[in-house]
């Protein structure tokens, strides 16, 4: 009996020892290591680099931490190939690194050469296989070398459309990603007014519009809304571009009235065409984000109805406005006027913009109306018609009921 006793406390110590063990295994990160004391380390050792940006808030951070960084083979091969650091964007942000390396996104992973040349970089959370084999590609990568080289042929004024695209849109965004407006408002500095209404030009500008600045990027996009409008690929649909940055921007701060203001107040500052119809529009947006449903129903109709020629769009736009607004949640009662407005409102986002979405917003009409089902027979055809589809945060709000 002693003799199994011993035995299992002899198990139970070696069960604790191998737990311990196999939970501390990770990574080997340099501690307290500054970015001069690094290189000294990895030039000694012969080894390139690895440097891990997180921050403590960051959820695919803390996943790569938990579970990529304890992969037994990927701690394996980092510790063997690499010296390691992980730095708190946040609280270690006067470290060295952070002179060169300024991340947009977390994590941030950095591969540099021993002496601090720069190899590779990726942003975002990855699977094992997918980490090592950036680790692996990174032994031979030279962003650090091509970086250097663009920004020669950028002081030298190279401005060819090829280099553009490869330099600003490419490379600068791994490594300087706050650097691409400014350098893209010189850019832009240089061009003809032809060039700048150029297709080219209005899908290099629909990479800006998820802010609003009063700079030479923003007034391009303005100036010549009209014309990217009729000359992009409808793939594109430049027009839904617009409608965020001029509408959708405004809106989402429009609790805060000292910023709701401030845009707005320098939307119409500005002359451009279809002014008039984006400043319609945040004003309709505002009556039903304050629940003035009834006002903003018939505003949305009168302004669809002016512009539906050319800016067929618009009712898909405004349908999803009042999705968002909580029209169509149990705890609104709309009237009979309201419930045919909305009815036609959606009707027309469908025939006009054919969708995924579009179908959900007419079925949603159709129960709000207390046709149930005219809204199960459209919604049987959902299957049949193309994306975007409405993401489940924003189909719960339809108030409709959705097969598990």
């Amino acid at each position: 009996m002693k003799y199994k006793i011993g035995c299992f406390i002899v198990f139970g110590f070696c069960l604790l020892a191998f737990t311990s063990i196999a939970e501390a295994q990770q990574i080997s990160f340099v501690k307290n290591c500054s970015w001069e004391e690094l290189k000294i380390r990895a030039q000694k050792e012969d080894k390139p680099i690895f440097v891990d940006v997180y921050t403590s808030w960051c959820a695919p951070c803390k996943k790569m931490a938990a579970t990529v960084f304890k992969d037994p083979e990927v701690v394996a091969y980092m510790d063997k190939n690499y010296i390691s650091i992980q730095l708190d964007a946040e609280k270690e942000k006067e470290h060295g690194f952070f002179t060169k390396f300024h991340p947009g996104a977390y994590p941030s992973f950095y591969w540099l050469d021993k002496n601090g040349q720069l190899l590779s970089t990726k942003t975002g959370y990855m699977l094992s296989e997918s980490f090592l084999k950036s680790c692996r590609d990174a032994q031979t990568g030279s962003l650090g070398k091509q970086i250097d080289e663009y920004n020669r042929k950028w002081k030298s004024g190279n401005r060819e459309d090829a280099f553009i695209d490869k330099y600003l849109f490419e490379i600068l965004p791994q490594v300087f990603p706050d650097s691409v407006r400014p350098y893209f408002n010189q850019y832009l500095a240089g061009l003809s007014p032809e060039k700048l209404k150029s297709p080219r030009i209005g899908k290099l500008l629909c990479r800006f519009t998820h802010t609003i600045e009063n700079d030479r990027v923003w007034s391009t996009l303005l100036e010549y809304n009209d014309v990217y409008s009729s000359e992009l690929d409808s793939s594109l649909d430049f027009d839904r571009y617009m409608y965020m940055n001029l509408v959708r921007i405004p809106m989402s701060v429009w609790t805060d009235e000292v910023k709701f203001r401030s845009y707005l107040e320098l939307i119409k500052s500005k002359n451009f065409p279809n002014k008039e119809l984006y400043l319609n529009l945040i004003q309709m947006e505002s009556k039903v984000f304050e629940g003035n449903y009834k006002e903003a129903l018939e505003q949305a109709l009168a302004i669809g109805a002016a512009y539906e020629a050319t800016h067929a769009y618009l009712y898909r736009e405004i349908a999803y406005t009042f999705v968002i607004g909580k029209f169509f949640v149990d705890n609104y009662s709309p009237s009979d006027e309201e419930k045919q407005t909305i009815l036609k409102l959606t009707e027309k986002a469908f025939e006009l913009t054919p969708s995924k979405s579009t179908v959900s917003y007419l079925a949603a009409a159709y129960a709000r109306s207390g046709d149930y089902r005219k809204a199960y027979e459209t919604l049987a055809i959902l299957p049949f018609h193309k994306e975007p589809i409405l993401s489940n945060a924003v189909y719960s709000l339809l108030n409709l009921p959705r097969k598990r």
